[in-house]
């Protein structure tokens, strides 16, 4: 009887198995569509006090070309952006492209994120990009605007009341890392541009960003870089950060951002991009060991001195991050619209 059995019981528990994968795999496709069904994506665009004319200059190209591709690739209609700008002179440039631009205060700021929380829906999707400088106080991180500054728990708390299927906010100014832990929560993805602390010098970020999006950029183009078959969040994260390893690479310079992802909303950042970056020689180590300490204390983005690259290696492409409890997993169901090509 028991021999007779074993037959009904493989197959009960093969039947359970196939289930299993079944409901992961409509879990899965179930993220995929809520994604690609977005309703309304809306996004916030604040750019603090420039500091310069240099980088005043830097930060308005970017939000000019952040402009342009948030409407053809990130699918955000004209009337769903918001900008802010860091002072007059840069909202006067920007005024043409995007007529309703205000200046980024702490107050502005706030109020931008209440009036999101009011009329954003369940189905809605928003997105937060902030670019500036930020100086340390202490544990928080000041992003430094007109009047008062931000620290990271006002952000986050000004951001509390925020309730919809897709957040993503991206952070681009120095010590941004700081900002993950007060934000964080289950559906939330959070990009920034460095680690917690050490990393508050000028970034790269926010203008590689702009390029990969415009398909400027010199060495990385906004393509499915993981390999799932489309486009999404996660392989503009990773183009982004492989375009700032290219230009730090480019002119022999120690990479002083290493971006975090937390997607998983665990509140601790990972850098998802390393194993898609190139390997490093032993001599490229040595070097950086050399040079790590004449870069304490610079705050300028990486210099336009001339020097002779360094070819970097091919790592093998990795394997696709198909666990919810693994940062990127949330941000491959962000779905982008394809670039149109040159």
């Amino acid at each position: 009887m028991r021999v007779r059995s074993l037959p009904l019981l493989v197959l009960l528990l093969g039947c359970c198995v196939a289930v299993s994968a079944s409901a992961a795999a409509a879990e899965r496709a179930a993220d995929g569509d809520a994604a690609a069904a977005v309703a309304n994506r809306r996004m916030l665009v604040c750019c603090g006090l420039p500091g310069d004319d240099r980088h005043r200059e830097q930060m308005t190209a970017a939000i000019q070309s952040l402009i342009t591709t948030s409407q053809t690739v990130l699918a955000v209609p004209p009337d769903q952006l918001t900008i802010l700008a860091g002072d007059e002179v840069m909202q006067t440039a920007l005024q043409p492209l995007h007529s309703a631009t205000g200046i980024c205060t702490r107050e502005t700021l706030e109020t931008a994120l209440a009036e999101a929380a009011k009329t954003l829906k369940p189905s809605d999707a928003y997105w937060v990009l902030m670019i500036g400088h930020s100086h340390p106080y202490g544990a928080e991180s000041q992003f430094n605007v007109a009047g008062p500054d931000i620290n990271q728990s006002g952000f986050a708390q000004a951001a509390a009341a925020i309730e919809c299927r897709e957040q993503v906010y991206w952070l681009t100014q120095p010590l941004s890392g700081f900002w993950i832990k007060p934000l964080a929560r289950p559906g939330r993805i959070i990009i920034t541009a460095t680690e917690a602390d050490l990393e508050f010098t000028g970034t790269e970020m926010p203008y590689a960003l702009a390029a990969v999006l415009d398909r400027s950029a010199d060495t990385q183009s906004l393509d499915d870089i993981d390999g799932d078959g489309t486009l999404s969040l996660l392989d503009l994260y990773l183009a982004t950060n492989l375009e700032i390893n290219a230009r730090f690479r480019s002119i022999d310079r120690l990479q002083t951002e290493h971006a975090q992802l937390d997607d998983n909303g665990d509140g601790r950042g990972s850098e998802v991009q390393q194993p898609y970056l190139p390997v490093e020689s032993d001599e490229e180590e040595e070097e950086e060991d050399d040079a790590e300490d004449d870069e304490e204390g610079e705050e300028d983005d990486p210099g336009t001195e001339d020097a002779e690259a360094v070819e970097p290696i091919e790592a093998p492409k990795p394997a696709l991050i198909q666990s919810q409890n693994l940062d990127g997993f949330r941000s491959r169901y962000v779905l982008l619209e394809q670039p149109a090509s040159e």
